[in-house]
């Protein structure tokens, strides 16, 4: 009986041994981070600068796996139904994880699905004019508006534009008509050609359309003024503290991923935010770093979903 007795103890120690002893070890080969939109784009080109810092502190190389696919659904998704082992991650945003779940029927995920690591980046909006609209504050967008029609092109429907066109109408009682594109491009492209009045997409974007003379700066969506352009007013400054919108970046892991494992990639990736080089590269793309910690993050994930779910409810916003 001792000896039995023994042996089992011995087994028992094993067994608790083991897991704090592989997440101690955590990473020991390489993590993946999946970017659901293609490579060579803005989103792409942030992940693999974060992929880049966080391989030297892991000690471990860090792989990006595009797997683009229905506005991003299709990454997010997989990386959902991953192990949450912590070796593949999500390099979610905004609309695959505040504005999917409440956009499209069927949706193999929630925000529920993962939790946060780190918000990676984040920048505001930017609503900008055609110079042949004659617009050049939301004042004369709102007395336009009010005598004939005014045109705003986005990204397309359920993009970040659309749906802050939706809120700032909702917030200002302005009525817009809405002219979905094909990506911010071909939006872009036609506001400077006059066949739409408005375009609204990220200020990253426009900005240096606007510096170069080809669009006209309207307002800005976020809490402060845009740094490239200081002048330009906000829209809580204009139409009420209603009103605020950012697109987002950041890492997310599979929901159950072991806390051992997240408290490793979290104080990694606050380092990485925190880092003199990542700052200074943010700041040259016209970008903010991201909120505090992952606590901060989860609750913008939770903000953001909830105010965006609300708008595509109320504006009847259905997915192309």
């Amino acid at each position: 009986m001792p000896s039995i007795t023994r042996r089992a103890f011995a087994s028992l120690l094993t067994a608790l041994a083991f897991p704090v002893f592989a997440q101690s070890t955590y990473p020991s080969r390489p993590i993946t981070i999946v970017v659901p939109f293609p490579a060579g784009g803005p989103t792409d080109a942030s992940a693999r600068t974060y992929a880049k810092a966080l391989a030297e502190r892991l000690g471990q190389p860090v792989v990006i796996d595009n797997r683009a696919g229905a506005a991003g659904t299709v990454g997010s998704a997989f990386v959902a139904r991953a192990s949450a082992d912590g070796y593949t991650l999500l390099w979610g945003g905004t609309s695959t994880l505040a504005v999917a779940p409440g956009l499209y029927r069927n949706l193999k995920y929630d925000a529920q699905s993962f939790v946060p690591i780190g918000m990676a980046l984040r920048g505001p909006l930017l609503l900008a004019a055609s110079p042949a609209s004659g617009l050049g504050t939301l004042a004369e967008v709102r007395q336009k508006a009010k005598q004939q029609n005014v045109t705003v092109g986005t990204a397309g429907t359920g993009s970040i534009g659309h749906l802050a066109t939706e809120l700032y109408s909702e917030v200002a009682q302005v009525k817009l008509t809405h002219v979905p594109y094909r990506g911010g491009s071909p939006a872009i492209t036609d506001a400077i050609g006059g066949q739409v009045d408005l375009v609204f997409d990220t200020a990253a974007a426009l900005y240096p359309f606007v510096k170069s003379g080809k669009l006209r700066a309207i307002a800005v969506t976020g809490v402060r003024p845009y740094a490239p352009l200081p002048d330009t007013p906000t829209m809580q400054a204009t139409v009420g503290s209603g009103y605020e919108a950012y697109s987002w970046f950041g890492l997310v892991a599979p929901r159950d991923t072991p806390e051992a494992v997240l408290r490793k990639l979290r104080t990694t990736m606050y380092q990485v935010i925190q880092s003199a080089e990542i700052r200074a590269l943010l700041n040259e793309q016209g970008v903010e770093p991201g909120v505090a910690d992952a606590d901060a993050f989860g609750k913008v994930i939770a903000t953001d979903a909830s105010k965006w779910s609300k708008i595509i409810q109320r504006a009847n916003v259905t997915a192309e």
